[in-house]
């Protein structure tokens, strides 16, 4: 390799980060699209406690006089509980309140007001061979349903179409299952008419036609009409599981209200300055100590910093809350611990005599080792706290994989290449590396 596609490659680096940076903190509107590009940062999900949210009061009543309520309303809370955060609102509390009330609480994330609304309009979902309002002719209802998911399935050799994949119970206690009802609505149908109707509450919501046969699999992808996309899909899925309960809910008139957030509205400001300032002091100490590696591992840095934003706003499960930010803080602590770590062994290596290109590959394969083993542990330890933990756990032990996933990567390949584009510069001046020897020590 010569010094001068040393640079070029350099040139085309830096290049490539400006623009890193800039998808990343700008917004703007796509060139011949109606659609706007918010920046990476932008999309990042923030929790309550960074961004606030909304609360949203929601009248239960029972329909079988002859369960008890309470019980009825505890467990409505832990299904709506769960329901939420299988589809992504992992910050959101479901609690009761009252003798016939349940809170919701949820951030200002993946359309929180249309959440609330759809909580509010469950119905009771019917599916029939005949296209009436009757409720005494269906055959199936909610009771026959097992569970209902938003999904995306390949419908033709080059589309896709969102859905929703609706499961019939297999077991009852009270006759036939979910499935073998399915299976003999769609047996009946396929002989006469092919066309079955989705009825919620007393209105039609879709029809179905061209089935052809008895569907045995005890499942039913229902797409188009008013589902189109992911978040039309969980809407549909949150209004028919939800409209399964025993209990029906409705909102409470003017019960919204708008939740500020609880570190107060400048935290994201600071927070972000407390990162920015942290990565400072790292670039700082790189470049005192280590001189041209040090202006290496800040073009690192600023790929890694990149890659986490990325993948932040690109992996749902992220939510950005305090924890996430004290996992971000310990993730640039790890990504200079692994510099430090790498660069100190090519110091070593250059004091016992190695020449600069010899240190950096003897340094870097010492390294290898241990910058894998406190970021593994680390790793493992946010896996605990992701899957046993809160919101505040969860968010910490999500993003801190992600930090130290990239913080992997980061110093061991990219910095790694950064090093061996360095050594056609300079490969001999030890002093811009930071780089001695003693007095006695001979060059091998």
């Amino acid at each position: 390799m010569t010094k001068k596609s040393s640079i070029i490659k350099y040139i085309f680096v830096c290049i490539a980060v400006a623009l890193g940076i800039f998808l990343s903190v700008c917004s703007f509107a796509i060139p011949f699209t109606t659609v706007n590009f918010n920046g990476f940062a932008n999309s990042i999900p923030l929790g309550l406690d960074v961004a606030g949210g909304y609360s949203a009061v929601y009248d239960i009543v029972l329909e079988d006089d002859s369960k008890s309520l309470d019980e009825e309303i505890d467990s409505s809370v832990q299904f709506i509980s769960d329901v939420l955060a299988r589809q992504g609102y992992t910050d959101a509390i479901v609690t009761k309140q009252g003798d016939n009330q349940i809170r919701l609480t949820v951030s200002k994330n993946n359309n929180s007001e249309l959440l609330i609304s759809t909580l509010g309009s469950a119905g009771d979902i019917r599916i029939k061979s005949s296209e009436t309002t009757d409720e005494s002719d269906s055959d199936i209802i909610g009771e026959d349903i097992s569970n209902v998911y938003a999904t995306r399935l390949q419908t033709s050799e080059t589309e896709f179409s969102w859905g929703v994949m609706i499961e019939f119970t297999q077991t009852s206690s009270t006759g036939k299952s979910g499935a073998e009802k399915y299976e003999e609505l769609t047996s009946t149908v396929s002989s006469s008419g092919n066309t079955i109707y989705i009825y919620m509450d007393d209105e039609l919501y879709q029809s179905i036609g061209g089935i052809s046969e008895a569907q045995t699999n005890g499942v039913l992808f229902l797409s188009g009409g008013g589902i189109t996309t992911q978040e039309t899909a969980n809407q549909f899925a949150l209004r028919v599981l939800v409209g399964t309960l025993e209990t029906k809910l409705s909102q409470a008139p003017n019960s919204v209200i708008e939740i500020p957030a609880t570190l107060g509205g400048n935290f994201m400001i600071f927070g972000c300055v407390a990162l920015a300032i942290l990565a400072i002091i790292f670039v700082v100490l790189m470049v005192i100590k280590f001189k041209d590696f040090g202006w290496l591992s800040l073009l690192s840095l600023l790929i890694y910093v990149i890659l986490v934003v990325f993948f932040m706003q690109a992996i749902p499960l992220v939510l950005l809350t305090l924890g996430g930010f004290i996992a971000l803080a310990l993730g640039l602590a790890l990504l200079f611990i692994s510099h430090a770590i790498m660069f100190n062994n090519i110091s070593k290596e250059y004091s016992y005599g190695k020449k600069i290109h010899l240190s950096v590959k003897a340094g870097y394969k010492k390294s290898i080792l241990p910058i894998v083993d406190i970021n593994v542990v680390a790793i493992i330890a946010s896996f605990v706290m992701w899957f046993l933990g809160d919101v505040f756990t969860m968010s910490f032990g999500i993003i801190l994989t992600i930090s130290c996933a990239i913080g992997m990567f980061t110093s061991l390949l990219v910095t790694r290449a950064f090093m061996k584009w360095y050594l056609p510069i300079n490969s001999s001046n030890a002093k811009k590396l930071g780089f001695k020897r003693g007095e006695n020590v001979n060059e091998i």
